[in-house]
């Protein structure tokens, strides 16, 4: 029986990731990480700090749904802590001074 032209599968390029934002729950950022292929995928759940250590190492370009777009930003200048930043942001807004140590 003859094959004919049977077109191969391209070969996959694993060194291609991405970290797709698709929500974010508390502290948590909700996303989709996919390899090579949209079908090489997995839902995962991480803290956001987790989540950008395992978007470092992947080497995973990142994207965020629309939908996905204001939680996660609110995550993200909520888990701001460097130079006290939020810190200081949640004491104006509770009308508390912030004390130097």
């Amino acid at each position: 029986m003859p094959h004919g032209n049977i077109e191969q599968p391209k070969p996959l390029d694993v060194t291609e990731r991405w970290a797709q934002v698709t929500g974010a729950h508390g502290r948590f950022v909700l996303f989709n990480f996919v390899v090579a292929d949209p079908d090489l995928s997995v839902d995962l759940i991480l803290p956001y700090k987790a989540f950008t250590e395992f978007c470092a190492t992947n080497r995973a370009v990142l994207t965020v749904e629309p939908g996905a777009a204001a939680p996660f930003e609110r995550l993200k200048w909520l888990s701001k802590d460097a130079d006290g930043e939020r810190t200081q942001a949640r004491n104006e807004y509770t009308g508390q001074k912030r004390v130097s140590r």
